[in-house]
């Protein structure tokens, strides 16, 4: 803690936190076996009582995104989700009033340079390490990609794209199906949109290939970290599911990035079971979300000070004029650092969260973390 005294004593100390919870989806379990019916279509009777998520806005959220950069009423972006033993589903509903775009045809070309794209980013720990990403057109050519790293952490692509099997920087998916579908209007189109429907079918053990923990598969009530995006005119328009905001720490502020590979600031996905009946994990919060948040806190402000000062801080009161204290002030916080760069870990409630200079994040309950001292 930075402070004896709790400043904010006329309210919970980790309000501040909860007011910066992330959106949340629920996937109802299905029996049906979704994996043998992939065709694009969203009128099928699996999917007639899954929820929609909300509207995909700018990737910078409604504070920080310009007025003529966020969609509008014809080009709205929203998706479903279910989920069984062995896969996670998605269906996407992609509406314009512009041109769609759909050329690429080969696998694993960057779709976003030249296609309208739609992606989907799946981080199953929060480890910000080894996460996946979806891309595809409206004409069902996909992208798979593995990020060691996010890139502003010095990661870089894993995929076919880049590389052939046997290499260091190949990766690819075994199990996974998707389809598409024209709702409305044609493709390449200069006159007018299209709207177009996916399905997505995105196998577990594709998704935990090569996490901290790839035998853990999901089960009723685990939570995963995702998000969405659109893109349209070779990345000029960015609209997500989650907006990616995050701490600037030298503005002092809470800001809006267009960049999606923040995998810190993605939302939720929450398993629900086969029951219709969500609401008890509508109301499910992560309980390690306060201590990632101060967690990610530090490590934005060591990035100010590296950048600064050419070098990492190794206490807190170092950090104290790029922190925001009322989210680090609740938790005790020690800084370890050595030649490669620091560990921050984030102690309380319960829990032990770690992040490192590269945005790995670790999460322990803290009887297991003191067990290992």
């Amino acid at each position: 803690m930075l402070s004896s005294s709790n400043s904010h004593s006329t309210q919970s100390p980790l309000r501040p936190h909860w007011e910066l919870y992330p959106r949340s989806y629920v996937a109802q379990k299905t029996s049906f076996p979704l994996i043998d019916h992939m065709d694009g279509d969203l009128d099928k009777d699996v999917w007639s009582n899954v929820p929609w998520s909300d509207d995909f806005d700018d990737i910078r959220g409604p504070k920080d995104a310009p007025s003529d950069e966020r969609p509008d009423a014809n080009c709205r972006t929203r998706f479903k989700a279910l989920w069984d033993d062995d896969y996670l589903y998605f269906g996407a509903m992609i509406e314009s009033d512009f041109t769609t775009e759909a050329h690429f045809t080969e696998r694993n070309s960057p779709i976003y340079h030249l296609d309208s794209d739609f992606e989907v980013f799946v981080d199953p720990f929060g480890e910000c390490w080894n996460y996946k990403e979806f891309e595809m057109n409206a004409i069902n050519t996909v992208w798979n990609l593995m990020l060691d790293k996010p890139y502003a952490d010095h990661g870089h692509e894993h995929s076919g794209r880049i590389a052939k099997p046997g290499d260091d920087d190949y990766y690819e998916v075994n199990n996974q199906k998707s389809a598409t579908k024209i709702i409305r209007g044609k493709l390449n189109d200069a006159n007018g949109g299209a709207t177009w429907s996916v399905e997505i079918a995105m196998s577990h053990k594709d998704l935990l290939f090569h996490t901290l923990n790839p035998s853990k598969v999901p089960v009723p009530g685990s939570m995963w970290r995702v998000n969405f995006s659109r893109v349209e005119h070779k990345g000029k328009i960015n609209w997500t599911w989650q907006p990616q905001i995050a701490w600037d720490a030298k503005q002092l502020r809470n800001t809006g990035y267009v960049d999606m590979h923040r995998p810190d600031a993605w939302g939720y996905l929450v398993f629900g079971d086969e029951t219709e009946e969500t609401i008890k994990f509508e109301m499910q919060k992560d309980p390690t979300w306060p201590l990632r948040l101060a967690a990610m806190n530090v490590y934005y402000a060591q990035r100010a000070h590296q950048e600064a000062k050419e070098k990492y801080a190794s206490k807190m009161s170092e950090l104290l004029q790029n922190l925001n204290i009322a989210i680090v002030d609740p938790f005790d916080v020690d800084i370890k650092c050595d030649v490669d760069g620091y560990t921050a870990v984030v102690t309380g409630n319960g829990y032990v969260v770690s992040v490192n200079q590269d945005r790995l994040i670790k999460v322990e309950d803290a009887i297991s973390a003191s067990e290992k001292l």
